[in-house]
C-alpha cells in the first residue's frame, strides 16, 4: 500500500507541474496573437487550451519514452521518492517563477530537478544515462542537452530568416495582406499549441509512466489513455491562468511584435514544436518562443531588439537548472529521503 500511495504522490505532483508549465508556457504560447490583437485573449486562450488537449491526446509518445531513457535507477519503489522530489522542486521554481512574472523555462526546471534527486539517491551520479551527445543520434541525458540547445539555435536562425525571406515576397502587397496574416497566424497558433501540448504533457506522461511501473501497477509500454487525458486538462487549466506579466515580456518586452513579425514568430516555433515532438526531442517551448523573437527582432533590425531584457531572460534559463538541482537535491536529502525507510 505504501508504494501505491507513493505512485499517488507522485502522479498527482506530475499533474499539478503540467499546470504550472501551462501557465508559464501558455503565457509565451498566447503572447503572439494577444499582443498583435489578433484575437481577444479569451479567445486566444479558449484556442490556444484546445488544441493543447489535442495535442496531449494525440501527440504520440515519442517524447514520454526519452524521458523515460534518462534514468538509471531500477523502475521499483525506491525511484518514487526520487520522482517526487524532483517534481516538487520543479513545481517551486515554476510558480517562484510565476510570482516574479520572469518567463523561465518549465522544461529546465524539471529536468533540473530531476538531475538533483537523482545525484542525490543511493548511486550519485550513476543514476543518470548521460548516453550520447551526438547532433544527429543524441541518446539518454545527452538527447535532452541537445535538444534543448539546438532548438535555441534554430528558433533563432528559421525567425531571422523567415522573417527576411516573407518580406522579401510581400514588397508589392497591398493592405489586404494585413487580414491574411491574421487569419494565418490564427492557424499557426493552433499548430504551436498542438506542438505545445504533445512535447510537454509528455514529460509528464514519462514520469507518470515510471511512477506506476515503480509501483507495480502496470507492465504495459503504452501510455494509458486516462494519463493523457489528465495532464491535457492540467495543461489546459494552466493555460487559462496565463500571466499577464509574461505575455508581455514575449510579446513586447524583447522586441515589439506586429502583425507581420507575429505570423513570422508563430509560424517559426510551431515548426520547432511540431517536429520535436515526432522526433521525441523534449525541447522547451517558452525556450523557443523567445529565442524565436529575437531571431526575428534581429531579422527587422538588431537595434529594435532590447538586448536588456533578452539578456534577463537568458540568465534565467541558465539560473532554472541548477537552481532546480539544488532544491531537489536537498528536498531528496532531507525531507523525501525518509520515505524510503516506510517502504518495506
Amino acid at each position: 500500500m505504501t508504494e501505491i500511495a507513493l505512485a499517488a504522490l507522485v502522479i498527482i505532483l506530475s499533474l499539478v507541474f503540467t499546470y504550472s508549465n501551462g501557465v508559464q508556457d501558455g503565457s509565451s504560447v498566447t503572447a503572439g496573437l494577444i499582443v498583435c490583437r489578433v484575437m481577444s485573449p479569451l479567445r486566444t486562450v479558449l484556442l490556444v487550451a484546445a488544441c493543447e488537449m489535442i495535442g496531449a491526446v494525440f501527440g504520440g509518445s515519442a517524447v514520454a519514452n526519452a524521458m523515460k531513457s534518462i534514468c538509471r535507477l531500477p523502475l521499483n519503489e525506491q525511484l518514487l521518492p526520487v520522482l517526487a522530489a524532483g517534481l516538487t522542486a520543479a513545481i517551486s521554481w515554476n510558480f517562484f517563477a510565476k510570482a516574479i512574472k520572469m518567463p523561465s523555462s518549465s522544461t529546465h526546471a524539471l529536468f533540473g530537478g530531476l538531475l538533483g534527486s537523482f545525484v542525490a539517491a543511493p548511486g550519485g551520479w550513476g543514476n543518470i544515462v548521460f548516453g550520447e551527445l551526438s547532433f544527429f543520434h543524441p541518446s539518454g541525458f545527452g538527447r535532452v542537452i541537445v535538444s534543448l540547445f539546438a532548438s535555441v539555435f534554430w528558433g533563432f536562425l528559421i525567425g531571422f530568416i523567415m522573417l527576411n525571406v516573407v518580406r522579401l515576397l510581400l514588397l508589392r502587397a497591398t493592405n489586404q495582406v494585413g487580414t491574411l496574416l491574421k487569419f494565418g497566424q490564427t492557424l499557426t497558433v493552433g499548430l504551436l499549441a498542438f506542438g505545445h501540448g504533445a512535447n510537454d504533457p509528455q514529460k509528464s506522461m514519462g514520469i507518470i509512466m515510471m511512477a506506476l511501473y515503480a509501483a507495480g501497477l502496470t507492465t504495459e509500454g503504452e501510455i494509458p489513455l486516462w494519463a493523457r487525458i489528465a495532464t491535457g486538462l492540467a495543461i489546459c487549466f494552466g493555460v487559462i491562468s496565463i500571466v499577464p506579466g509574461i505575455v508581455k515580456r514575449v510579446g513586447s518586452g524583447i522586441f515589439k511584435l506586429g502583425i507581420l513579425e507575429g505570423f513570422v514568430l508563430d509560424s517559426a516555433s510551431s515548426f520547432i514544436l511540431v517536429l520535436s515532438s515526432l522526433s521525441g526531442c523534449p525541447v522547451s517551448t517558452s525556450q523557443v518562443i523567445s529565442s524565436t523573437v529575437i531571431g526575428v527582432g534581429s531579422g527587422k533590425h538588431f537595434k529594435a531588439v532590447r538586448w536588456t531584457v533578452a539578456r534577463d531572460i537568458l540568465l534565467s534559463w541558465f539560473m532554472t537548472i541548477p537552481s532546480a538541482a539544488l532544491m531537489a537535491f536537498l528536498l531528496y536529502t532531507f525531507a523525501f529521503r525518509f520515505l524510503n525507510f516506510l517502504i518495506p
